[in-house]
């Protein structure tokens, strides 16, 4: 398994850690777009491999200056993926580090981006890819910050305590891996694709 590559979760994992961790991105199962499930990429922290959602552009990515509506800058919880267009910053998504979680390798897939049938998403996640292959070091320390401070309790800054509880979430991986077969795999489902509704 390779890091910074786009992945997808197992809808088994996904579902199992939300049983305990509510918060935790739902691949949202009753509601996909031609059955795709979201994807993400994946670093490694504290010897686990975590998966870093991507999420569509929102209003609240946006701010005004003057007369235009402009992309704002990325913080350490949130990394704005943007492509140059005519000169023009455009948004093309965002990883949300604040929601990263803990995975197993079986319950990991790597996203077939050849086999992808619709050719706009294609395209969305060439470019995201291009982006995250030219940011890595950022996304790492990010990561990494963001995962020291909630380690620590750190709430002196804002977005620390909505993040996810990355220690229990560890203990949970931890658990999974421990009481999994040892032939259980990343489902057949998890080659699927994504939904972008986070």
């Amino acid at each position: 398994m390779e890091e910074f590559k786009i992945y997808s979760v197992s809808d088994a994992y996904i579902d199992y850690l939300r049983q305990y961790e509510p918060n935790v991105y739902s691949n949202k199962v009753g509601n996909r777009t031609h059955t795709r499930k979201y994807v993400g990429t994946v670093i490694e922290i504290n010897g686990y491999k975590y998966f870093v959602p991507m999420s569509s552009p929102k209003e609240s990515d946006y701010q005004v200056a003057g007369a235009e509506k402009v992309v704002k800058k990325s913080i350490v919880p949130i990394i704005r993926m943007t492509e140059k267009n005519n000169g023009k910053k455009e948004l093309k998504g965002t990883l949300r580090l604040s929601h990263m979680i803990p995975v197993p390798e079986t319950e990991l897939a790597l996203y077939d981006l050849e086999n992808e049938a619709d050719d706009n998403y294609k395209a969305l996640v060439q470019s995201e890819a291009i982006f995250i292959r030219k940011n890595i070091a950022k996304i790492r320390n990010n990561a990494t910050l963001i995962y020291k401070q909630k380690q620590m309790n750190d709430t002196t800054a804002g977005y620390v305590k909505s993040a996810l509880d990355y220690m229990h979430l560890e203990e949970l991986c931890s658990k999974y891996i421990a009481e999994s077969p040892t032939n259980r795999v990343g489902g057949s489902d998890s080659n699927i694709g994504r939904v972008r509704k986070h």
